[in-house]
Protein backbone atom coordinates (compact mmCIF):
# COMPACT_ATOMS: atom_id res chain seq x y z
CA UNK A 1 0.00 0.00 0.00
CA UNK A 2 2.87 2.34 0.83
CA UNK A 3 4.61 1.50 -2.44
CA UNK A 4 1.42 2.26 -4.37
CA UNK A 5 1.02 5.59 -2.60
CA UNK A 6 4.64 6.54 -3.28
CA UNK A 7 4.26 5.57 -6.93
CA UNK A 8 1.18 7.74 -7.26
CA UNK A 9 2.82 10.73 -5.55
CA UNK A 10 5.96 10.39 -7.67
CA UNK A 11 3.86 10.06 -10.82
CA UNK A 12 2.03 13.31 -10.09
CA UNK A 13 5.31 15.03 -9.20
CA UNK A 14 6.83 13.79 -12.46
CA UNK A 15 3.83 14.99 -14.47
CA UNK A 16 3.77 18.41 -12.80
CA UNK A 17 7.53 18.78 -13.24
CA UNK A 18 7.24 17.79 -16.91
CA UNK A 19 4.39 20.22 -17.60
CA UNK A 20 5.84 23.02 -15.40
CA UNK A 21 2.66 23.21 -13.32
CA UNK A 22 4.38 24.13 -10.06
CA UNK A 23 7.51 26.07 -9.34
CA UNK A 24 10.40 23.65 -9.37
CA UNK A 25 11.95 22.99 -5.99
CA UNK A 26 14.25 20.33 -4.57
CA UNK A 27 11.45 18.21 -3.05
CA UNK A 28 9.41 18.13 -6.25
CA UNK A 29 12.46 17.33 -8.38
CA UNK A 30 13.47 14.54 -6.00
CA UNK A 31 10.01 12.97 -6.18
CA UNK A 32 9.99 13.32 -9.95
CA UNK A 33 13.40 11.64 -10.17
CA UNK A 34 12.23 8.81 -7.90
CA UNK A 35 9.49 8.03 -10.40
CA UNK A 36 12.14 6.40 -12.60
CA UNK A 37 12.74 3.87 -9.82
CA UNK A 38 9.05 3.03 -9.60
CA UNK A 39 8.87 2.50 -13.36
CA UNK A 40 11.43 -0.31 -13.24
CA UNK A 41 11.27 -3.16 -14.48
CA UNK A 42 8.22 -3.12 -16.76
CA UNK A 43 8.55 0.36 -18.21
CA UNK A 44 12.30 0.02 -18.64
CA UNK A 45 12.07 -3.11 -20.75
CA UNK A 46 8.61 -2.79 -22.33
CA UNK A 47 8.09 0.96 -22.74
CA UNK A 48 7.39 0.84 -26.47
CA UNK A 49 4.58 -1.63 -25.81
CA UNK A 50 3.25 -0.13 -22.56
CA UNK A 51 3.52 3.48 -23.72
CA UNK A 52 1.17 2.86 -26.64
CA UNK A 53 -1.91 2.37 -24.45
CA UNK A 54 -2.76 4.38 -21.36
CA UNK A 55 -4.40 1.51 -19.49
CA UNK A 56 -1.36 -0.73 -20.13
CA UNK A 57 0.90 2.02 -18.80
CA UNK A 58 -0.98 2.12 -15.49
CA UNK A 59 -1.26 -1.68 -15.40
CA UNK A 60 2.53 -1.77 -15.64
CA UNK A 61 2.77 0.58 -12.65
CA UNK A 62 0.41 -1.64 -10.65
CA UNK A 63 2.50 -4.67 -11.60
CA UNK A 64 5.65 -2.85 -10.44
CA UNK A 65 3.99 -2.03 -7.10
CA UNK A 66 3.06 -5.67 -6.61
CA UNK A 67 6.57 -6.74 -7.63
CA UNK A 68 8.23 -4.35 -5.16
CA UNK A 69 5.83 -5.38 -2.40
CA UNK A 70 6.70 -9.02 -3.04
CA UNK A 71 10.44 -8.28 -2.92
CA UNK A 72 10.11 -6.32 0.33
CA UNK A 73 7.90 -9.00 1.90
CA UNK A 74 10.36 -11.70 0.86
CA UNK A 75 13.25 -9.74 2.37
CA UNK A 76 11.41 -9.23 5.66
CA UNK A 77 10.42 -12.89 5.79
CA UNK A 78 13.96 -14.10 5.12
CA UNK A 79 15.40 -11.72 7.71
CA UNK A 80 12.92 -12.77 10.41
CA UNK A 81 13.57 -16.46 9.66
CA UNK A 82 17.31 -15.87 9.87
CA UNK A 83 16.97 -14.07 13.20
CA UNK A 84 14.76 -16.86 14.57
CA UNK A 85 17.36 -19.48 13.59
CA UNK A 86 20.12 -17.48 15.28
CA UNK A 87 18.04 -17.08 18.42
CA UNK A 88 17.30 -20.84 18.55
CA UNK A 89 21.00 -21.66 18.08
CA UNK A 90 21.95 -19.30 20.93
CA UNK A 91 19.36 -20.88 23.22
CA UNK A 92 20.58 -24.42 22.42
CA UNK A 93 24.25 -23.47 22.98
Amino acid sequence: MIIGFLTMVCFFAFASEDRHVFTSNLFLRTLADLYVVFQFPTHTFLFSFLGAHLWLYFFGLVFNCIFYAFIIELGISLESTNREKKRNQEIQS
